[in-house]
């Protein structure tokens, strides 16, 4: 045998030796804290649990809402979009990053639908939410406050031009 099978030999038995040696940990307390794989597994089956609860008609709630959006019903867009919103909070609490996007669009869709003030303060709470639960350097809490802040200037713009 070669001296390079050697150390191959010797490097995968090593790797073997300390394979066994986590599997037993694992197998005898798969969920100890210091176990990576056992605190995935508890929130996977917590996340999995709290999207069983989401209402069946989550998704068809959300499609009509974006074909009535599509359409130009904005009101019902928004009516719809507010019903999935509590349907969400209910089934997977406020900083579900679900729930946080289906803000996101509600926001969007009320400044579409005419009401600039009220999407700029919806992206203006969105965007300190974001901002707990994600920081500060999150694309998405930046994207909200650059949309609080497009927001803010066409509500202040409108009145403006209206005085």
């Amino acid at each position: 045998m070669s001296w390079r099978w050697g150390i191959t030999y010797t490097v995968a038995a090593v790797g073997a030796a300390l394979l066994a040696v986590r599997v037993k940990r694992v197998l005898s307390n798969p969920f100890a804290p210091a176990e990576p794989f056992g605190q995935a597994e508890k929130e996977l089956d917590k996340r999995d649990r709290a999207l069983r609860e989401e209402h069946p008609d989550t998704a068809a709630l959300r499609h009509r809402a974006h074909y009535l959006s599509e359409i130009g019903d904005l009101a019902g867009a928004l009516e719809i979009s507010e019903q999935l919103l509590a349907e969400r909070v209910r089934a997977l609490g406020e900083d579900h990053p679900q729930v946080l996007t289906t803000r996101h669009n509600l926001a969007n869709l009320r400044g579409r639908a005419g009401d600039a003030a009220g999407a700029a303060e919806a992206f203006e709470r969105l965007a300190l939410d974001m901002e707990r639960v994600h920081g500060p350097d999150y694309i998405y809490t930046v994207v909200s406050q650059r949309a609080a802040v497009r927001w803010r200037e066409e509500a202040e713009g409108g009145s403006q031009g209206t005085e």
